[in-house]
């Protein structure tokens, strides 16, 4: 063999090995990026409001993680619910790669503690729906509320989601007071 053939594959073993090194440390690099939250909000504020109820709150706090075990992602923004409801989770399911896409639309006029259990109220409706890996439509998810709800027709609610949103005030109003 001769040098400059030698000198090439010298060359190249090198690059080939840079090549690995510089994959290896990109690979261990992507798996330490946190994954994308499952709770999200386009809003600063809202986005805000989520930080300080999952400080403030446990239930909240135990939703946030529910939700997260599942192929849900749940946008929530600021707006206004039909039937003169101050809070909703839409009845919209968007299917998008693995993952099951709801929207709670909330209307921000009211305390701080109220908007956070109402919130809280919605997210116990997501996590209803998002524990039931079947729902993929919203057919399935309307027919789903239908079975399980306990009022009446003109809107769909449920024990635990009236539970949790009180809960959620009661524990951020306490935690307000405490500090």
């Amino acid at each position: 063999m001769t040098a400059g053939c030698r000198t090439r594959r010298l060359q190249l073993f090198r690059a080939a090995a840079v090549l690995t090194t510089t994959l290896t440390a990109c690979w261990a690099q992507a798996q330490s990026v946190p994954a994308m939250p499952r709770l999200r909000s386009e809003d600063a504020v809202m986005a805000r409001l989520i930080v300080d109820a999952t400080t403030l709150s446990e239930t909240f706090r135990r939703l946030v993680l529910d939700i997260e075990t599942t192929n849900g992602i749940v946008y929530i923004e600021t707006g206004q619910c039909k039937f003169g409801v101050r809070a909703c989770l839409t009845h919209s399911m968007i299917v998008a790669g693995p993952n099951r896409i709801l929207r709670v639309v909330v209307d921000t006029r009211r305390d701080r503690a109220g908007l956070l259990g109402a919130i809280g109220h919605e997210l116990q409706h997501a996590w209803e729906m998002l524990r039931v890996p079947g729902l993929t439509t919203s057919e399935a998810m309307f027919f789903h509320a239908l079975g399980t709800s306990t009022t009446a027709p003109t809107r769909f609610e449920t024990n635990e989601a009236i539970e949790a949103g009180e809960r959620i005030e009661g524990e951020v109003r306490r935690g307000r007071a405490e500090h």
